[in-house]
């Protein structure tokens, strides 16, 4: 996330003679980074990228705060101004206007703090604060809200303002929401609130606000305001981050609070805006101060042995040396010489990223300086990793299906419930993601088949002969809460020729894979995944002797129809596990005939639904001199086969082929009652 601090309110809270390059320079290099300084009128402007792991210093003076413990290490003075918390009291208040409030679960709120402000009149702001928060990128609306929007910028603490009159009942509920609940935000938009968000509503039932990212409608500050109710507080960061990620909606305060808020520092937000109300709006305090802070953080403390501190930093420091940075950042440490280690309090507002002794190296390593620190080159021996070989077939199954025209797509691993549905693909067996990117990302594919349609409809206006493939995984769900199973497939699929077409081409795959005892048969598709999307008469399951590899048919024409895809489509689907199993780099070679063979074709009558695949492997059952047996031509009952006789010792006679012929039309007319048409 990217802040804007102008370098005059900066310099307000760091008091060095530093320039803004030296400033932009030093911070890049030991803390967040500077990626752009602009000269705005007499002032610079610091574009400033933070980290998420670091929302301590989502602020101008979290930056300074920064700046004063970098700074000296280049022989550059700075000091922190500390804020005069103290100076600033809390009014005692005699009558204190009434306010109920109801926290239902503490994990949702682990700091809450309100104060009502009255007599207080809604006019521009002064004209400081109008130019930081122009400067900051934050429109100046008011006096009231422009003291909430700059305390954020200025301190990193959110804080929400309501008309306190439009509280109905003066009471306040905070809670999650649930059931389809509805509320028309500040900037005038009707949001459906996702189950779980943290809301409020007040005596009425009303939902006021939206915890964390916007306020309500129903309870803004406006021109006739003349009391206000301030909220300054904290939220269960990743509430709000699943709120804002289910809503595609996200604000300043709910960037901020997603990443997690230092509850230590809601007081002095609070004091800064009590001082601000007085000053800006002429208002008083009108309530005692609701804080409602049920488990506090235990101080921590981190305790780093001087072995590692020189082990990971790869140089020698002093112990010494790393209390003086570890003291300039705010923690609290001492030194302990039996054994020799250093022990630090870690400071309030970095409560959520340190926690072991080595982010108190990290801590001591970019003060001293990452550029100071030695450049060494790895030494020893370099580890050989063993190579999955899966990776190298995938690589050269995709050179194959390249050379025989086809195009490799590559497709998100998510679909849509609409593209689903088209297919007639249940949403309901697939995963679904709980924070989808967009409505046609939402279902985790078990099948690749679908987003190859996607791409044969886009694309057919501009090719009418397409042959495209993808490589990747599905995802097949387990049981309920664990990881699904991820399965790499080779889908293909083809818009022109037919089925033989297809299946001559995974044909020539298997054949230059060295994959030998391949048999392509009938596949029963009530019961499967394949059932709700292939032609139940035109689809073959292909297997390797008792494992299946994938299936290849015939789309049904009803799914081709409501794609608005033209002419019939041929799919392949394999398993590509499977099919590496049976991958081999052996081949086997034989010496070319030194005597010819003999062709001739077959035509056998056939009753219904008799198996091609059986026939071949029957006239190849007789041994002798038949070297290949394919099928040449299918019309209505008859099936033409091509049929090579040759021997390696001499040349065939008539008479010899015949008496293999003989064998040939008897053993298909006994298994099938086939009977020889011509020959």
């Amino acid at each position: 996330m990217d802040i804007l601090i102008p370098d005059s309110w900066l310099r307000e809270h760091l008091k060095t003679k530093a320039t803004p390059r030296q400033i932009a320079e030093y911070l890049s290099l030991c803390s967040q980074s500077v990626e752009k300084t602009t000269k705005k009128d007499s002032d610079w402007l610091y574009e400033i990228e933070i980290t998420t792991n670091r929302p301590d210093c989502f602020s101008v003076y979290g930056v300074a705060r920064e700046l004063a413990a970098i700074l000296p290490q280049f022989g550059i003075q700075a000091k922190l101004e500390e804020i005069p918390e103290n100076k600033i009291r809390m009014p005692e208040v005699k009558n204190s206007l009434p306010l109920e409030v109801k926290i239902e679960k503490s994990s949702l709120c682990p700091r809450f703090t309100a104060l009502i402000f009255d007599n207080l009149t809604i006019k521009p702001s002064p004209k400081v604060v109008q130019e930081r928060l122009k400067k900051s990128g934050v429109r100046a609306l008011n006096n009231v809200i422009d003291i909430s929007n700059y305390l954020m910028l200025e301190l990193g603490q959110p804080m929400h303002t309501f008309d306190y009159d439009k509280i109905k009942g003066a009471k306040m509920i905070l809670r999650e929401s649930a059931g389809g609940e509805k509320l028309t935000t500040l900037d005038d938009t009707i949001r459906a609130l996702p189950d779980g968000s943290i809301i409020i509503e007040d005596g009425e039932s009303r939902i006021v606000d939206l915890c964390g990212i916007m306020g309500g409608k129903n309870s803004e500050v406006d021109e006739s305001t003349k009391r206000v109710l301030l909220f300054v507080q904290t939220y269960n960061p990743m509430k709000i981050r699943q709120t804002c990620q289910k809503l595609a909606f996200r604000t300043e305060a709910a960037s901020r609070f997603e990443k997690g808020i230092d509850p230590e520092g809601v007081i002095l937000a609070m004091k800064k805006a009590i001082d601000m109300f007085r000053k800006n709006c002429g208002a008083r305090v009108a309530s005692r101060l609701i804080d409602i802070y049920p488990k506090p953080p235990k101080p921590k403390k981190v305790t780093l042995t001087q072995e590692k501190l020189n082990r990971l930093m790869g140089i020698k420091v002093d112990l010494s040396e790393a209390k003086k940075i570890l003291d300039s950042l705010g923690f609290q440490s001492t030194i302990n010489q039996q054994p020799s280690t250093i022990t630090a309090l870690v400071p309030h507002w970095r409560n959520g990223d340190i926690d072991i002794g080595e982010d108190l190296i990290e801590e001591v390593a970019r003060i001293y300086g990452y550029h100071n620190l030695p450049s060494r080159l790895p030494q020893g021996q370099i580890p050989q990793i063993a190579k999955n070989p899966l990776f190298s077939w995938q690589e050269r199954v995709k050179d194959m299906l390249k050379y025989w025209g086809f195009m490799e797509t590559y497709n998100y691993s998510m679909v849509g419930e609409s593209l689903l549905i088209k297919v007639g693909l249940n949403p309901e067996e697939h995963l679904k993601i709980t924070n989808p990117l967009s409505e046609d990302l939402v279902y985790m594919r078990t099948t690749l088949i679908p987003s190859l349609f996607e791409v044969m409809a886009k694309n057919q206006a501009e090719n009418e002969k397409i042959r495209i493939f993808e490589l990747a995984n599905v995802y097949l769900p387990t049981v309920e809460n664990k990881l699904p199973e991820e399965m790499p497939m080779l889908t293909g699929a083809i818009n022109h020729g037919g089925f033989y077409d297809a299946k001559g081409l995974l044909e020539g795959l298997f054949n230059e894979l060295a994959i030998t005892n391949v048999n392509f048969s009938p596949y029963q598709l009530k019961k499967t995944l394949y059932g709700k999307l292939f032609h139940p008469a035109r689809t073959a399951e292909i297997m390797i002797k008792k494992n299946s590899l994938g299936v290849i048919g015939e789309i049904k024409p009803s799914i081709i129809s409501k794609l608005g895809i033209k002419g019939k489509v041929i799919v392949f689907d394999l398993d590509f596990n499977e099919l590496v199993k049976h991958i081999t780099n052996i081949k086997v070679h034989a010496p070319i005939p030194r005597y010819p063979a003999i062709i001739e074709d077959l035509a056998f009558v056939v009753p219904k639904r008799t198996l091609v695949g059986e026939m071949i492997d029957e006239i190849k059952k007789i041994r002798g001199m038949i070297v290949s047996v394919a099928l040449l031509d299918s019309y209505q009952n008859t099936r033409t086969f091509r049929i090579t006789y040759q021997s390696f010792k001499k040349t065939l006679t008539d008479r010899e082929v015949e008496k293999v012929r003989e064998k040939v039309v008897k053993s298909i007319g006994k298994k099938f009652e086939a009977r020889l048409k011509s020959t």
